[in-house]
């Protein structure tokens, strides 16, 4: 739609990165505010927060790669530059997140659920971005809400209307973000948002992928983030009720 924001001189501003940025900084102060609600040391929780940040890049980055080997091999610089899976950001976020709690000795579960308030809120402005240049589109429809995107962009090369699966998505996320943000206030015990956006961003994106139009990785009959979405959705209902019975 309009991928490029403006240029000044020599420097392109992209859409996408815009939104990715105000995406991250807007997280980022959600979840900090809520750290230090809970106690968390100011500067923990940032030094915490720059780790994540960059190995969540770093892991949608790989994940991409993987999901998208055959055109790696053939264009690797291309796909260096462009490209991210989502989850691939979550799964290792998560992991370091868990060794830094370790390191600084503070509650692992007290933390994700500080992180867990401003991941879909952040994850939200991520998707407008990919509606502003038309990644991570959906199928090609008629009804309504369909739209068609310029020649340009990827989600206009074929010159039909697609669902515009980046706004749904970012609709959705931001209905999530809203309910843990009331929610957090009544949690029993630490850990609970966190599981619930498993559950919940898991359900959503389980179905959500059935009407992507873009290319996916698969695995048997499902595509790979409906595979890590059956995954995340059984470890977080396993864990909300272990952490409740436990509590």
């Amino acid at each position: 739609m309009h991928p490029i924001l403006f240029k000044l001189g020599p420097v392109t501003i992209y859409t996408y990165g815009v939104f990715v940025f105000l995406g991250v900084v807007a997280g980022y102060f959600v979840a900090a505010r809520e750290a230090q609600k809970q106690g968390i040391d100011k500067n923990i929780f940032s030094n915490i927060a720059f780790w994540l940040i960059i190995s969540a890049f770093l892991g949608a980055k790989i994940l991409y790669i993987l999901v998208e080997f055959q055109y790696f091999l053939k264009a690797p610089l291309t796909m260096i530059r462009t490209g991210f899976v989502f989850y691939g950001g979550i799964i290792s976020a998560i992991a370091c997140l868990y060794f830094l709690t370790k390191k600084y000795k503070i509650n692992f579960l007290q933390f994700a659920d500080c992180v867990a308030l401003g991941i879909p809120l952040g994850h939200a402005f991520g998707r407008l971005g990919c509606f502003f240049y038309g990644c991570c589109y959906g199928k090609a429809y008629e009804f309504g809400i369909c739209l068609l995107f310029p020649p340009s962009s990827p989600a206009g090369f074929g010159g039909l209307k697609v669902l515009p699966t980046q706004l749904i998505s970012s609709l959705v996320l931001l209905l999530i973000f809203f309910g843990l943000f009331f929610f957090i206030k009544f949690k029993k015990f630490d850990g609970q948002i966190f599981f619930c956006y498993l559950v919940f961003y898991g359900l959503f994106r389980f179905v959500m992928e059935f009407f992507r139009g873009d290319p996916r990785g698969y695995i048997l009959f499902l595509s790979t983030s409906q595979f890590i979405s059956l995954i995340l959705i059984a470890a977080g209902i396993f864990m909300l009720y272990r952490q409740r019975s436990s509590s």
